[in-house]
């Protein structure tokens, strides 16, 4: 994948991405950075974790989160307003919050990111060099969309659109994919994918053949903000017109705190959904606890709304691998 070479897209910061990233809910650059030694630079950096400012009210729960499952670097929570202090000096990394629009014909998709940056000197004097390592596609709310959208449109100095956007991400923002124990599956999969100098980005869909037929026998856990978008779309059929069988095994509703209470408890783990939106596409990703893995994914285009043919699909999968364990 060659980053610097996207086409089409308009950045608020000087983030170089694919429009591929978002076909996947975490995606990462392993390979791509291999060859510019970028990668080795950075697992010798410290890498400095920024968050929404009403997330610190958990700070402890956050840094649970990073410990869990960050290993490829040290790392430090700070707040975003310190993000100046370390800016121009070396050895850091930065997770940070970030968006921009993507113009595809007269379609526009707003990308919100939680990103993986390294800075480092550049060639050229007095210049710095930014690459992204990895990042997560993230859900947000219809008003920071309308936000982002505005600003694109509005606001002709970088500067000040740089400025006005981290202010609504860091400050009014509401990320509906978001919560420390969500972000434990977030970071194995960057952790894990750096390690190995491995690129992903544009995996559709993958399922663990052995992982998730094991939801036959299990709970699967789905967080409340899924029962509260899909309620308000009640009246919508599937776009394919079609109503599949329902999910026959056990599904639990669980709101954010009880269901990161689950995914930080090391002793009973659990498998639950995640369902990240991006502009008119979606993207179902089922996560294990037992050690962070992503053990099912399907992307969606130009189809936004969660469906219960959502979960439909993965009985779909589970019930074709059980019969193949039969043959």
């Amino acid at each position: 994948m060659n980053i610097s070479k996207a086409k089409g897209i308009f950045l608020f910061s000087l983030l170089l991405l694919s429009a591929t990233i978002c076909k996947s809910q975490v995606s990462y650059f392993g390979s791509a950075l291999l060859n510019s030694q970028k990668l080795e630079v950075f697992k010798k950096t410290t890498t400095l974790f920024t968050f929404q400012y009403t997330d610190y009210a958990e700070l402890e729960k956050y840094d649970q989160a990073i410990k869990k499952t960050w290993t490829i670097t040290p790392y430090k929570i700070i707040k975003p307003d310190e993000l100046a202090k370390y800016d121009t000096l070396a050895n850091y990394s930065f997770f940070y919050f970030d968006a921009y629009t993507e113009k595809l014909d007269n379609k526009t998709d707003i990308n919100v990111v939680y990103a993986l940056k390294l800075i480092t000197p550049s060639k050229k004097p007095k210049v710095k060099e930014e690459s992204v390592l990895a990042t997560v596609n993230l859900f947000t709310d219809p008003n920071t969309n309308l936000l982002i959208t505005l600003l694109d449109q509005q606001i002709d100095s970088k500067k000040n659109k740089k400025a006005t956007l981290l202010s609504l991400l860091y400050n009014r923002s509401h990320f509906l994919n978001w919560s420390p124990g969500f972000l434990t599956g977030y970071l194995k999969q960057i952790n894990d994918g750096l390690i190995s100098s491995e690129n992903h980005g544009i995996d559709y869909q993958f399922y663990n053949k052995i992982r998730l037929p094991e939801l036959a026998r299990e709970t699967l856990y789905v967080p409340e903000y899924i029962k509260e978008v899909f309620s308000s779309k009640l009246a919508l059929l599937p776009k394919s017109g079609i109503v599949l069988e329902p999910y026959p095994y056990k599904l639990k509703f669980a709101p954010y705190k009880t269901l990161d209470s689950l995914i930080l408890n090391k002793e009973n783990p659990v498998k639950y959904v995640i369902y990240t939106q991006r502009s008119e596409d979606k993207i179902i990703s089922v996560y294990d606890s037992k050690d962070n893995r992503i053990i099912y994914q399907r992307f969606y285009p130009q189809t936004p709304n969660f469906e219960m043919n959502d979960l439909s699909e993965i009985k779909k999968v589970i019930v074709s691998l059980k019969q193949t364990e039969l043959e």
